[in-house]
């Protein structure tokens, strides 16, 4: 808070001109429904009313957009040239229709891996021209794309839901298509609630939770006596219809809090009998490694080659449950369709591959052979020719203007024999895996750094298609800031080019201060960033938002 205490209060002088001068100096009185008026503040007397009209929007309308302006420029400036050297990038976007019923609005991300550190970083947020389809939505893509003077070439596939749109573009563009992990984990957990006995279940927290968003007083006294029975953790509040596993994760606040919820005398209608609470308990228990990896999948910090590893853990878990209970045979069937049809998926297989962590683990890969992974990373290496831009060491020589034809005919063999280098590789890097493995809980990143002359090759494709992430949860979350701006009552006529101006400003902002700050590494900026969002999660009241970081964001970005 201390870093934008200025900036706040600049906003607010700024704020404060526009409250004397509307309320004051001008005082202006409109006559609809045409768009005619008159002043009635001290102004009248001393200036003509066009030029108290100028007035007010050069020093308000005029000033406060032509700054936003100023600053979407000078940030898309930045990060034109910090995406100039990327090799490769991902992209993750997705469509959102809460606001702009009439048109479909998308945000798109870019992931790249800049000096063996993974980063992300907002393009834009526009509308999408005319119906939400595939063309369409290419189009706003690529458009976003040459803003930023990226090169179609250097994406090479996204990671969003299954929207038929979406994929369809993929496809055409022969582009790589990494269905997100948390919105798969979030299907199955819905599937499970739908069973008979378990949607009843959920049906009677539901009402409990309905019933403690409608009465702040009720909730107020709920909230008393959690704290004085030492009990944390969000609530048992609804949570949005999009929240990706939000069943779950309310029968489990509900749990949590029921001792709480048995304290209050208002509350004693939707308590539950033991045996409805003991199988609420053994559906949440049972349901437990489904929600630590739907918790891992929404972390920026997740790597895509942690999917196939996690649904392997999942479909063995779920194979291992009762197959004549309802529950398992769903949880059972489900998990291992999902896991089929993810082993088929070339981009997952090769960065599974280059996870120097999971790297020929046996069984995780069902009816697929490590062998067949390694002969797609080498059509991979001969179809973008990474080989010829592995140059780690000295320069090489300049070549003279008369070449032997014996110079010639090693040089062609040299080019010719680039294949076995790659095979070279391999084989030691496969030796190396198998002698010892990074810990499960480091960067993959780190270990190409760490070898990264031995491995000139391998090295590149493991920053290509380690950038991606599990889920595109960072769409979704950016989603949920722009609902609650543009639900807000200050701001519910806010155009779509008017919150792209704010969400840039907002990115500019965060970024100068991650340069006055220095760098901060990426990993514990995600999990900063990923405790704080659960810390948010638990005060969240019944829909209500607190924007003061979005506000501090539009504030730093005043005075950049």
């Amino acid at each position: 808070m201390e870093k934008v205490k200025f900036p706040i209060i600049v906003l607010h002088l700024i704020c404060t001109w526009g409250d004397i001068f509307v309320s004051v100096l001008s005082t202006p009185v409109f006559l609809f429904p045409v768009t005619a008026g008159y002043p009635l503040g001290v102004l009248y007397y001393v200036m003509p009313t066009w030029l108290l009209c100028y007035l007010g929007y050069a020093t308000l309308g005029h000033s406060l957009r032509s700054k936003f302006s100023k600053n979407r420029s000078e940030y898309v400036d930045r990060l034109k040239k910090e995406l100039k050297h990327v090799e490769k990038a991902w992209l993750s976007f997705d469509g959102w229709e809460a606001k702009y019923m009439d048109k479909s609005i998308y945000a798109i991300f870019i992931y790249y891996v800049e000096n063996f550190q993974r980063k992300s970083a907002l393009l834009g947020i526009e509308c999408v021209e005319g119906s939400a389809t595939a063309a369409n939505v290419g189009k706003l893509v690529m458009r976003m794309l040459d803003l930023y003077c990226i090169d179609k070439s250097k994406v090479l596939g996204a990671v969003t839901d299954a929207g038929s749109n979406i994929v369809a573009f993929l496809d055409r563009n022969e582009l790589f298509h990494s269905h997100c992990s948390a919105h798969v984990l979030s299907l199955i957990i819905k599937k499970s609630a739908q069973i008979t006995h378990i949607k009843e279940l959920i049906a009677k927290v539901n009402r409990c939770a309905a019933f403690l968003s409608r009465s702040k007083v009720e909730r107020g006294k709920f909230r008393e006596r959690s704290s004085m029975l030492n009990i944390h953790g969000r609530p048992p509040l609804p949570f949005s219809d999009t929240r990706w596993g939000g069943a779950l994760l309310l029968a489990e606040a509900f749990l949590n809090h029921y001792q709480s919820l048995s304290a209050t005398p208002a509350l004693q209608d939707y308590l539950m009998n033991a045996d409805d609470l003991a199988a609420l308990k053994k559906y949440v228990n049972v349901m437990k490694p489904f929600l630590e990896a739907l918790n891992s999948a929404e972390s920026d910090n997740s790597f895509c080659s942690e999917v196939l590893v996690q649904f392997s853990h999942l479909s063995n878990y779920a194979s291992s449950l009762e197959q004549r209970s309802a529950l398992g045979r769903c949880l059972s069937n489900e998990t291992k369709s999902r896991y089929d049809s993810y082993v088929e998926n070339d981009a997952l297989l090769m960065s599974t591959y280059l996870d120097a962590r999971f790297a020929y683990l046996p069984g995780i890969l069902q009816r697929t052979r490590w062998e067949f992974i390694e002969n797609s990373i080498q059509l991979y290496c001969d179809s973008i020719h990474v080989l010829n831009q592995t140059a780690t060491g000295p320069p090489p020589k300049k070549p003279t203007l008369e070449e032997s034809s014996f110079s010639q005919f090693v040089q062609s063999k040299r080019v010719s024999s680039h294949g076995s280098s790659v095979q070279a590789e391999m084989s030691n890097y496969k030796a190396i895996v198998l002698s010892g493995r990074p810990a499960l809980d480091s960067s993959p990143l780190l270990f190409w750094h760490a070898h990264r002359d031995r491995f000139p090759i391998l090295q590149k494709m493991g920053q290509h298609f380690l950038a991606c992430t599990q889920s595109s949860a960072i769409v979704e979350r950016l989603f949920s800031v722009c609902g609650c701006i543009v639900n807000n009552s200050r701001r519910n006529r806010m155009k779509s080019s008017t919150l792209n101006l704010h969400l840039l400003n907002a990115s500019l902002a965060t970024l100068q201060a991650k340069n006055e700050a220095g760098e901060m590494n990426e990993y514990d900026e995600c999990e900063q960033s990923d405790s704080e969002s659960e810390e948010n999660r638990h005060e969240e009241i019944s829909g209500e938002f607190n924007d003061d970081i979005f506000e501090e964001a539009l504030a730093r970005a005043m005075t950049i």
